[in-house]
């Protein structure tokens, strides 16, 4: 099954797209992006849809501009609107001390959500792709995160606004096919071909070595973030009904009771902690205070600059500095 066949199974299987949605496309002018927009397109002939293109500069790379102009082009070569928008992610990265991916990430759904009021358009759909899921789960896995759901293919961003990505379960392989047949113009970001992010460097050596082992690696790992997610919606019904009668949250503390939490399942008390933790809310850290919680273990413990935590007649308290 190919690229296009994988799109339209998605759409309407899950029924991502109906008629008369008003959909925004986030375009940066790769071969993913440009792939998306093209597949829309398309889409349009066969349910009444209304598309809006919209590119963001983030003026980290010269080229950039040109690569606004090639989206602005093709978009209106197809019939579709094009929004350009300039923003300014070093300043914003710095100011907030936050990474250059984080302030990026924030900033485009921060204004794509402003555009979506503002226009009335009720779902912003993304290109990621079954390898940038594969990418996404194996970051996970590295830093110890303990989730394996991977980037999901539909979330709620507000009342009236849904993010689709209906290109999650389609290969990079298969997209360039895709484009390669349709003679698309696309653009190639130069700092995908550097190892200063961890993401590229998954991308550039780890993912090559898995699909050596197994050639359906990124598919299985696809399949795998789906189990997870499903588990994942079930569990969490469970553990936020659960939670709600253990914890206690207060001006600068979280108190949890410890008699009660202790009657819960392994799976669901993990999850409490994951959901209460302030901060830190790695795998390591979780399983660090489940020990000293399930020892009794009475020395305080710093999570954070800002964040104690400690236990006291079978109360676990986490302390605001």
């Amino acid at each position: 099954m190919k690229a296009w066949e994988l799109f339209y199974k998605n759409i309407t299987q899950n029924k991502f797209v109906c008629c008369k949605d008003k959909i925004i496309l986030t375009v940066s002018g790769g071969m993913d992006s440009m792939c998306m927009l093209h597949m829309f397109w398309r889409l349009k002939k066969k349910i009444n849809i209304e598309l809006l293109t919209v590119n963001f500069d983030h003026n980290l790379r010269e080229e950039s501009k040109k690569e606004a102009l090639v989206v602005k082009n093709f978009s209106e070569n197809l019939g579709v609107n094009c929004i350009l928008e300039s923003i300014n992610v070093s300043k914003y990265s710095k100011s907030n001390n936050i990474s250059i991916e984080t302030a990026g990430h924030n900033l485009r759904y921060e204004i794509l959500h402003k555009i979506a009021k503002k226009y009335k358009f009720d779902k912003i759909s993304t290109a990621h792709n079954a390898n940038d899921n594969a990418e996404t789960v194996l970051m996970w896995l590295l830093r110890g995160s303990g989730n394996f759901s991977g980037i999901p293919q539909e979330r709620t961003l507000s009342k009236n606004v849904a993010i689709i990505r209906p290109l999650l379960p389609i290969k990079r392989d298969f997209i360039e096919d895709y484009v390669k047949k349709h003679k698309l113009p696309f653009c190639t970001d130069s700092s995908n071909f550097t190892d200063v992010y961890t993401r590229n460097k998954i991308r550039r050596l780890l993912i090559p070595v898995c699909e050596k082992i197994n050639s359906m690696a990124v598919e299985h790992i696809f399949s795998l973030s789906c189990i997870q997610s499903r588990e994942n919606r079930f569990l969490d019904v469970i553990s936020t009904k659960y939670l709600k009668k253990c914890v206690r949250f207060q001006k600068n503390q979280i108190l949890l009771d410890l008699t009660m939490f202790l009657r819960y399942n392994e799976a669901v008390r993990f999850r409490i902690l994951r959901d209460i933790l302030p901060q830190k809310k790695y795998n390591s850290c979780i399983n660090l205070i489940m020990y000293k919680i399930l020892s009794l273990h009475k020395s305080v413990y710093r999570l954070s600059g800002d964040w104690l935590f400690k236990i006291k007649a079978k109360k676990a308290y986490f302390l605001k500095e």
